[in-house]
This record gives C-alpha cells, structure tokens and sequence, in this order.
C-alpha cells in the first residue's frame, strides 16, 4: 500500500495553481500589464519552488544576502567566503549578476537549475567574460561549512530592472534570509518593505547592520531592534558590523565572526530540514497576502471587461428599435411597382367578392393571382428586399462605427484596439450574407402563409402557386411602404397594402393574418439580431480573449479566501 505524502499532495497542489495563474495575461490593465505579469511569474515561480525544495529536504539551505546599495553586501559574502568570490566597490550599482558561493561538496546540488530555475550557470572564474542578465556565477569555497550556500544579490533598490529583478528571484527563493543594512540605511522604507515580507512568510532571518561607527554599536542597535518590532518584523538574530578598512574586497578577519557561528549552527542536516520546512510553511501560508495585487488587477480587469462588453451591448441593442423605426416611417419602394401590384391585386378584388365557395376562391388564387401574379410577386419581394439590405447594411455599420469611437473613448478600450488592430478594419462587404437572410426570411414567410389557418390552410396548399403572391402582400402589409414617395406616391403604397391585407382577410381569415404578421415579424427579428451577433463577433471575440479565465479567476478568489 502506498503511503499517503500529504506534502507531496500539497506541491502538486501549488504548482497546478502556478499553471493556473500563468493564463491570467493583464491584456486589460494598460500601464500595469508588464509588472503584473512579473509579479504572476514571480509567485508562479514561488509556488512551484515549495514542491522542489520540499523534494530535497536535507539539501543545503540557500543563505541569500539582500538589502540595497552600498549596504556591503559583496564584501560580506567575499569575508564568509575568505577571499574575494565577488565583486565589490564603490561604482553603483556594483553586483549586476548574483554569485553563489558553497563549500566544493555542495556544489553539484547548485550546478542543476533545482534552485533559481531558468538563471544559466556559469564558473565564476569567467564572470568577465559572462554576458547577459539571466545568469548565476557559481564558485566554491572551503571556508563555508559544508549544508551552507551563500548567494550575493543585486542591490533591491538598483535603478535597473533587471538588477531589482534578480534579487526579487534570489530573495524568493531563499531558506534564509541575511538582510543587510547601514547605520545609515535600515529604517528605509524599501528595505523594510521586504523585511515585512520575509515576516508574513515566517521565514529565518537576520538582520546584519553594517559600518556601525566605533562606540555607536549599542545605540544603534537598539533602535534597529525598535523599529523591527514596531514593524512586526520578527528576526533570529541581529549583527552589528564595525566600520573597518575593507582590503581585497573583504573586511579584516573575525569582522563578521558572528554571523559565520551561526550560520554554523544552520549546516547540521537536522537544522537544515527543520528551517527548510519553516521556510515552506511560511510560504504556504503567506501565499494568500502575496496573491493580493493579482487579486486586486483581477478584480479590476473584470469591471473593465464587463464595462466594455456593456458598451458593445449598448451599440448594438439599438439596432433592432431603430429598425423599427425605419420601417414604421415606410419602406422607400419604387411607385410603379406598388402601383402595379394594386392593380394585379385590386383586380382579382372584384373577382373575389362574387366568388361565394371556398373552391371558387381557391380556383382564383391558382388561376389569377397563381400564374398571373409570379412575375409582379418577384419584382415587390426583390424591391422589398434590397431596401432593408440597405437598412441594415447602414444599420450595423453605424453600430461597429459608434461602438470603435466608444471604445477608443476609453482608457482600456483603446488597449483592447491597440491589441486587435482588425476592430478598426471594420467589416468586410456584409451585404451578401444580408442580401441571403431577408431571401430566407422571405422563403420562410411562403412556407409560414402555407401552415397559417385552418381549415382555411386545406385551400392554400391546392394554391401552391399563389403562395408566393400571398407572401408578398403579406410583407406589404407587415410594413408601411410609404417611406421616400410623393403626396400622390402615398397614396399608391396605401392602397397597395390595403388592397393586399383585404386579400390576406379573405384567404386566411382575421385571426390567422394577426398570427401571421406576428410571426413573420419575429422571424425576421430573429433573423436580425443572428445578423447584428455576427457583425459585434470580432468586439465580442477580443473582450473575451483579453478578460481574465474564469477557472483561473476562481482559483485565485479561493486562495485568497484565505486572508482574514
């Protein structure tokens, strides 16, 4: 039976959560978006370190020695070390690579990418040779006990990027932290914010004040041990560093005597395993306060997704009552088709008020309205149907116009357009897909009339011929057809559709021509707003790649539930 590895299952558990939050992009936080994603990268890195160092628990402790400039950090390292291992002097910032020192038996446990994956390992006997920021000096040295490895970081403060970016690795990483300060320095707020961190995560460390003047050691230090306590920052121990001559990038032997008895104390395997699992559990627990500025760009970036996505909404949600109002002010057909078809239907009118039988009135509707009607049924479906092409071409245009100005309007709009530079392109030549869903909705409107009524529908299927004709006067008489004609114009459309809804009465009755003109209305509306989806697509497509997942939000959200 295999033994259950509850630490196991917690690494797995972290380094999954690390691939979850490596799909959040920051696609809609302009001006943030390349820090957040360091920091993501940064508490990825984090979280999957707790599973590679648990792995290896009696491996030996990564000792990182931070703080900012000038806090003489390479010549600490250089005097633990007992000679000069890294640079150091008075040039700022003077440690651009970080340089690990262990004792030569350790070294092959530094030489794999275990620790501060993705850095390239170089001899340190090459560093002028090294080029590139992504790199780790490695060297040896007998004078550090043999469980205790030394890293010398760049200053936190550094005005590069890069420089800040290392150390941010190097301090993340760390079993145990030797934080150093001047007697000048250690109440800096940027040194105590990290200070702070190391507190939330309950990890060992120490606080080294350095160029303490001669007879100035116990006032100093007891307002260092003020201020940590005032911060809430517990530490093991505090060093005090006399000032002295530095010579061959180190300080005079038993300078920092002190500090190499404790870290002695730290070599034995049994010390090491019990700082690394303070180390890992303090990380585990602080990893809700270190998600917090993902959570907060999360949360912020949802508001922005859904604010434009409401702005996208808005534009095209008034497409359809616009259309209706284009369409009550009447569609712009030609007269002398309207005119045409009254006198082809006005016609067969006085016909159909002698036929009393419901088989003479099917006889016409084949006979006169079938054959005869075809040709003028075609021309009125076609002029109907390229003016509300024309219609909706102008309608949807003007909302991808509006919704681009709205967007560009906007701080994170104009991100998201920057980003897809195919929203401002507009769309393609649509009137094709228009022009092929007013012909289908036309067809369905036959296909409508020939199961609207009964029994009255028994009569309309002997008349299949008609049914085209029946269609177009129902369309006439869907829609007011007085829009763009003349006083006398007018009257023509008028006529054409009173005559056309009197013969929609009398072949399908009052209540089946309601239904009717219903559902053609809604179809059509149906048909529009497929339309109006596919135009919005592309605004639609881009919101929804920028806005955070939804399964990485929520693992995020129950990490942070965390925090009190």
């Amino acid at each position: 039976m295999t033994e259950h590895d509850p630490a196991g299952d917690r690494a797995r558990s972290l380094a999954s959560f690390a691939d979850m939050l490596e799909r959040l992009r920051f696609d809609l936080s302009p001006g943030a978006a390349d820090e957040l994603r360091r920091e993501r990268d940064r508490v990825a890195r984090l979280l999957r370190g707790v599973g590679t160092r648990a792995a290896a628990p009696d491996a030996p402790l990564l000792v990182v020695v931070g703080g900012g400039s000038g806090a003489g950090k390479s010549t600490t390292v250089n005097s633990l070390a007992g000679r000069r291992v890294a640079a150091a002097g008075v040039v700022r910032p003077t440690t651009r690579v970080p340089t690990l020192v262990c004792h030569p038996r350790d070294e092959a446990g530094f030489a794999s990418d275990r620790v501060l994956p993705g850095l390239l390992r170089v001899d340190a006997t090459k560093a002028p040779q090294v080029v590139g920021e992504r790199t780790l000096l490695l060297t040896t040295s007998e004078a550090l006990p043999e469980g205790i490895a030394v890293l010398d970081t760049p200053d936190i403060d550094s005005v590069a990027h890069a420089n800040r970016w290392l150390a941010e690795r190097a301090l993340d990483a760390a079993d145990v932290w030797v934080w150093l300060a001047t007697a000048r320095t250690y109440a800096d707020e940027v040194g105590m914010s990290y200070l702070r961190r190391a507190a939330r995560r309950q990890g060992l460390v120490s606080v080294a004040i350095t160029q303490v003047p001669a007879g100035q050691g116990e006032e100093v230090m007891a307002d260092v041990a003020r201020l940590l306590a005032a911060e809430g920052v517990d530490v093991e121990r505090l060093f005090a560093i006399r000032h002295a001559e530095v010579v061959d990038d180190r300080l005079p032997p038993g300078t920092v005597g002190e500090l190499e008895d404790w870290l002695a104390t730290l070599a034995p395997v049994g010390q090491r395993r019990t700082v690394r699992q303070r180390a890992l559990d303090g990380l585990v627990a602080a990893v809700p306060s270190e998600l917090l500025p993902l959570g907060a760009a999360v949360t912020r970036e949802r508001e922005h997704a859904d604010r434009l996505a409401g702005m996208v909404d808005q534009r095209f949600d008034e497409i359809a009552p616009a259309l209706d109002a284009e369409l009550e002010a009447g569609l712009s057909l030609r007269a002398e088709v309207l005119e045409g078809w009254q006198r082809l239907v006005g016609g067969n009118e006085l016909l159909l008020k002698v036929q009393t039988t419901a088989t003479q009135l099917g006889g016409l509707v084949r006979d006169r309205l079938g054959l005869s009607a075809t040709g003028r049924a075609d021309q009125v479906q076609i002029e109907v149907g390229d003016e509300l092409v024309r219609i909706l071409d102008r309608l949807l245009e003007r909302a991808s116009v509006v919704t681009r100005r709205d967007l560009e309007a906007d701080r994170v709009g104009l991100e998201l357009l920057e980003q897809h530079p195919r929203l401002r392109a507009g769309a393609s030549d649509r009137r094709p897909a228009l022009q092929a869903a007013i012909e289908e909705w036309q067809v369905a409107t036959a296909a409508l009339i020939d199961e609207v009524g009964t029994p009255r529908k028994v009569q309309a299927r002997r008349a299949t011929i008609a049914i085209n004709s029946v269609a177009t006067s129902a369309i006439l008489v869907l829609f007011t057809v007085s829009g763009g004609l003349t006083a006398g114009e007018v009257g023509i459309a008028a006529g054409a559709a009173a005559t056309s809804q009197w013969l929609l009465t009398k072949l399908l009755g009052e209540h089946n021509v309601r239904r009717l003109l219903e559902e053609m209305r809604a179809d059509l509306q149906r048909r529009v707003a497929l339309l109006a989806a596919a135009e919005r697509r592309p605004f639609d497509d881009a919101i929804g790649s920028a806005r955070p997942p939804e399964e990485a939000v929520e693992a995020l959200q129950g990490h942070l539930a965390g925090l009190p």
